[in-house]
């Protein structure tokens, strides 16, 4: 009883600081490993599609390079609304579980401003992580998770050069921070029911950096490229609060009250091609690959023995992984943008390492969208977005964390974006 106890808490707590990390998921349904896009309309709308050619205010993020061409000063406000669902197939059962999530609201916020011809800056803030995952405390899994909460955002001030009237590049800080809790049961039984174990904490900031460049081939094709660096967050003083019977033997062996813990937010580099084969129609394709083998393991650290031991390690053995992005608009009207787009999502989670708070596979997201322009410097946005992700059945590798079983999920995401252009013409500039 002692080894299984050890081995269930080191996947409680690992699981909680896995999904604080990028800090980090939207119900873990939006991309692999606990990576989510959802930081601009108009992108979400065209398949995430943001590399390759203008996309307005959030090119700050996608590729600060193409920020610099922007012909005017400009602020963009919105958000989303995610609905996601996660089932589950016990191995040996009939019975399908699944996730209860309340709607989580995503938001993003820029604003750019042309110093001159040559120069622009830009703050955005943006929240790729985070949502809340409620699996609740009667289904099969609950000895790995109960329920999941997180908060986090990043702030990123840019600067962005125009080199020539062809070239731009840019450079940005990344400063992420977040909080997280979650909560999950102990197979130790007490007055009313199981024990359960709360995680709590808060990460301290941390920085990387993005750098992009962009490039206008002629007035058909435009090429972009942008990397994002792996940002390592750590939660430090987490507080651990163990329920369990006050019995001499069992609470000697939860004396941590405390918990330390690193994990690595991977590494992103993108590139993307945007063509214009007649005036009125945008085309763009994009891949981007994200560095997930920076995370091969996860280990806490505690103020005081956990069944008898101050540290535990998770194995994860995450994989790099790809997207392939197809993204369109097409200008029905002067006023009036059509949008659309697909992309594929190969998972990072390797066989044997889904957990219920990553129920990870590979995706396909198909996107459609709208935009209005009035008055033709305020510009109305919305987006939706269909996420499939393949059924997978894991069979849990030894010191994973996870569970047998088979896991399928999904979302619908709805969202809306307001932008105000300002200074310079009065035409859009993409």
């Amino acid at each position: 009883m002692k080894k299984f106890l050890k081995k269930a808490t080191t996947s409680i707590i690992g699981a909680g600081l896995l999904s604080a990390g990028v800090l980090l998921s939207s119900s873990n349904v939006m991309a692999s490993g606990y990576q989510v896009v959802l930081q601009g309309s108009r992108v979400t709308a065209m398949g995430n599609c943001a590399v390759g050619f203008r996309a307005g205010a959030p090119s700050l993020f996608f590729n600060p390079g193409a920020m610099a061409m922007e012909q005017n000063s400009s602020i963009m406000l919105g958000g989303n609304i995610v609905s996601s669902n996660v089932q589950y197939l016990g191995a040996n059962s009939t019975t399908i579980e699944e996730t209860d999530s309340p709607l989580s609201p995503p938001f993003f916020a820029y604003g750019i401003y042309k110093v001159n011809e040559k120069l622009t800056v830009g703050l955005g803030v943006v929240t790729p992580f985070g949502s809340t995952v409620t699996w609740g405390n009667e289904w099969s899994g609950r000895y790995s998770l109960n329920e999941l909460s997180l908060k986090a955002f990043v702030i990123q001030p840019t600067v962005s050069y125009k080199v020539s009237e062809k070239f731009g590049i840019g450079v940005g800080l990344d400063i992420a921070t977040g909080s997280v809790s979650l909560e999950r049961n102990l197979p130790i039984a007490q007055a009313g029911g199981d024990s359960n174990v709360l995680l709590e904490g808060s990460a301290t900031p941390a920085i990387g950096f993005n750098i992009g460049a962009y490039y206008e081939a002629s007035d058909k094709v435009s090429l972009g490229i942008s990397y994002r660096s792996k940002i390592d967050l750590t939660v430090e003083e987490g507080d651990a609060n163990f329920t369990v019977p006050q019995l001499g033997p069992i609470q000697a062996a939860f004396q941590a009250t405390k918990f330390d813990a690193t994990l690595p937010l991977p590494s992103v580099i993108s590139v993307g091609v945007g063509i214009k084969p007649i005036e009125k129609l945008q085309l763009a394709l994009e891949w981007n690959m994200t560095g997930w083998d920076a995370y091969q393991e996860l280990k806490f650290e505690y103020d005081a023995p956990v069944l008898g031991s101050t540290e535990t390690v998770s194995d994860r053995h995450y994989k790099n992984s790809s997207v392939f992005k197809f993204g369109a608009e097409y200008m029905a009207t002067e006023s009036l943008a059509l949008r659309g787009g697909i992309y594929y999502d190969q998972t990072a989670v390797e066989d044997g390492y889904i957990t219920p708070e990553t129920p990870d596979a590979n995706t396909i997201g198909y996107t459609l969208g709208l935009g209005y322009t009035v008055g033709e410097r305020f510009t109305i946005d919305v987006h939706y977005l269909l996420v499939d992700k393949a059924e997978r059945e894991n069979v849990a590798a030894p010191n994973s964390g996870g569970i047998d079983g088979t896991f399928e999920a999904g979302a619908n995401v709805f969202g809306l974006g307001l932008s105000y252009k300002f200074g310079g013409s009065s035409k859009a500039s993409e």
